[in-house]
This record gives structure tokens, C-alpha cells and sequence, in this order.
């Protein structure tokens, strides 16, 4: 194999690939990359895998002779990373990748190319079309709820429906949810629902860019693969039944804030210097003509502000939340006010955008913090 590139057009193509490189040697060979060229079209192909999601990236450069190598991805990154912005030229010579770019020389072991996954096929039969740039907001307004714990799967993943009329994203961990709804006709037989790992949605999310407006998709009864410019994603489904997050959304919160989100959030920000690193709590203290934030740092000391510019319709109302939570839930919230509906100070409270959109509509619920 013998192959030509410029720098800045290898990193451009192959910078996102390593996260999907495990970070956990459970195998060895899946902390490589599978490099394939071929002479006939120019073309060469990155693949990498942790088994439950793969990658394969596609693009253009200077074939002199086609072949198929696995190499380390972190060595390769790094010396890629290292290189002067100029052409860099690759040669395998027996089990050893040459890597050359002006005065800097650097000689890979390879590792054995058979042992490497098997890569599923591209399929672009049967896929259905999505708008990219609300398939990533769909993603950005629900990933920050998904939760880490592993032995909770169904909650480590985003739970995705589609049918005729909208899409749907929701994401929780027990402690908040995030829910999505995209208003828009999809021209699709019958209604799909899966939980998709978040890891792969978060690879798609970091890719999709205003050149190309639209990402396709293929659901079968294991798997999804999602084509988007150069990129091929195949992820796993997650096996189980979302659970009926709608049974944990109050019906009657009728102590309602109205406050400009960019105010909230920077007054969370100074809030959280000193709340406590264990439980991330600060306090909303709220009447109709008095709004206070406060935190409090055991042994180190307190904090408190005042906030003017607000409207308050309800009882007097204490209430503490995870300021983590909070400033994540109001990063996604596309209008210039948010909307809080609370309850009592034990009760899970609602988030929305203070403005309705056409094209969308957005809910976040988060539980409260004990007190004392």
C-alpha cells in the first residue's frame, strides 16, 4: 500500500474517528484502525469500532498502490497531529507502515488486518431522508440526560421515534428528563421506535455541518446505519421498552417563573463558585417581588444574589436544584426567556422555551434538591 495526503485534509476527515476507539483494551486489535485504498477510484477508507458502534470515513487521495493495513489509532493520530501542514506520504513495506512528511520520518508496527471486526456493508437502498441540521438539535436538546450508569442501558442511550407527522427524542436518567418533538411530515410505511446509543449519536452530532443538508438513514431489526457526507456510522440498537417517562411530568405546577435565560445562567455561574462539590446545590428563593440565588460552601463560605429583571406568578416558593443540571438545561433553550413551572419544593419542575417555534417544541423536567 502507497498512498499521498495533505495534512489538513487527513485531520479534517479523520479528527472525530478516535473517539470511537475504546478507551478500555478489552481487545487489542479494536485499538487500531482499518486503512483500505484503493488505486482504481482514489479513494482511501478509515474504519474504527468499539463493536457496538463503527465508523468508516471515505474520502479522496493520491492511490499509487491500493491495499488494507490495521495500525495503532492513538500512535497514528498523534504523529498526524506532530506533522508540519504539508503532504504526508505513507508506505507499507512488510509489517510496517513508513510515514514520511519533509524531514520527519516515522515507522508503525502494524497489527494482524484479520483479526479486525467485520465491517457491515453500506446499504443505500430503503433509507429514509432527515433534515441534518434538526436531526443535531434533536441530539443537542436531548444527550445531556442520558444516563452514565451502565447497568441502566435502556438509559444510557436516546430513545427515538418517528412516524408520519414528527420525531420524537427523549433522554433520562432518573434525575431530569429532556424531551424533543420535531414538527414535520416523514415520508415513512409505519411507525419506528429504538434506543439508540448516545455515543454514536454524539460521533453523528460532532459531523454534521451547513454543507450538507441532509442525513439518510437505514433502521433494521439490530442496528442503524447512518450515511452523512464522507461518513458511514452503524450503531447497535439497545434491546429493551423505553420506560412511560410521561407518568413523571406534574400536571400542576403553578408557581411559574419568567426570567431571560442569558441573566438566570450567569447568576448560576457565580452562584456555583461556591456551592458544594458533592451535591452541586444552590438555592432559588422566590416571591412575586423578590428572586435570591444562594449557595453555600462548607467551610469555605457563602453567596448570594439578587436578581431584578423577572416575573414571578405564584406562592412563595424555596426550592433547591443541581446548578450542573440546571445551566446544561438552559444551554438548549432556544428563546430568549425561559419558562420554570414548580410545584412544591419537593416536586420536579418544568422547563420551556418562552417562545413557541413552528418547527419544534422542547420540555425539560428536573428534580429538585433536598433542602437541608
Amino acid at each position: 500500500m502507497k498512498f499521498s495526503i495533505e495534512r489538513t485534509d487527513l485531520q479534517a476527515n479523520i479528527q472525530h474517528l478516535y473517539n470511537i476507539v475504546p478507551s478500555k483494551n478489552t481487545m487489542p486489535i479494536l485499538t487500531n484502525y482499518l486503512i483500505e485504498a484503493n488505486e482504481e477510484n482514489n479513494t482511501i477508507k478509515f474504519t474504527a469500532t468499539d463493536l457496538e458502534i463503527t465508523v468508516v470515513v471515505e474520502f479522496e487521495a493520491k492511490i499509487t498502490k491500493g491495499g488494507k493495513i490495521a495500525v495503532s489509532a492513538k500512535n497514528l493520530n498523534e504523529i498526524i497531529n506532530s506533522l508540519p501542514a504539508s503532504i504526508i506520504h505513507f508506505v507499507v513495506e512488510e509489517d510496517t507502515l513508513r510515514i514520511h512528511c519533509e524531514n520527519s520520518k516515522f515507522n508503525l508496527l502494524c497489527a494482524e488486518k484479520s483479526q479486525f471486526p467485520l465491517i457491515p456493508q453500506k446499504d443505500l437502498d430503503n433509507v429514509i431522508e432527515l433534515d441534518a441540521n434538526m436531526f443535531k438539535k434533536m441530539i443537542d436538546n436531548t444527550h445531556f440526560a442520558v444516563s452514565t450508569e451502565i447497568n441502566r442501558p435502556i438509559f444510557t442511550g436516546i430513545y427515538w421515534k418517528m412516524d408520519s407527522d414528527q420525531q420524537l427524542m427523549v433522554a433520562t436518567d432518573g434525575k431530569k428528563i429532556a424531551e424533543f418533538k420535531l414538527n414535520k411530515q416523514i415520508d415513512i410505511p409505519e411507525a419506528i421506535d429504538q434506543i439508540i446509543p448516545t455515543k454514536g449519536l454524539l460521533f453523528i452530532d460532532k459531523v454534521i455541518s451547513d454543507e450538507i443538508p441532509k442525513i439518510s438513514v437505514l433502521i433494521e431489526s439490530n442496528r442503524v446505519m447512518f450515511a452523512y457526507g464522507n461518513y458511514t456510522i452503524f450503531t447497535h440498537i439497545i434491546e429493551g421498552r423505553f420506560p412511560d417517562y410521561t407518568k413523571a411530568i406534574p400536571k400542576n405546577n403553578e408557581n411559574v417563573l419568567l426570567i431571560d435565560k442569558k441573566i438566570l445562567k450567569e447568576a448560576i455561574k457565580r452562584m456555583s463558585l461556591l456551592a458544594s462539590e458533592e451535591t452541586f446545590k444552590i438555592k432559588l428563593d422566590l416571591d412575586k417581588d423578590k428572586f435570591e440565588i444562594n449557595s453555600t460552601k462548607r467551610e469555605e463560605g457563602k453567596a448570594n444574589e439578587v436578581i431584578e429583571e423577572f416575573d414571578y406568578d405564584g406562592e412563595p416558593l424555596s426550592v433547591a436544584f443541581n446548578f450542573r443540571y440546571l445551566i446544561a438545561i438552559l444551554n438548549v433553550i432556544a428563546s430568549e426567556k425561559v419558562e420554570i413551572k414548580m410545584g412544591k419544593a419537593n416536586e420536579p419542575a418544568l422547563f420551556y422555551n418562552a417562545k413557541d417555534f413552528d418547527e419544534f417544541s422542547a420540555r425539560f423536567l428536573l428534580m429538585p434538591l433536598r433542602l437541608v
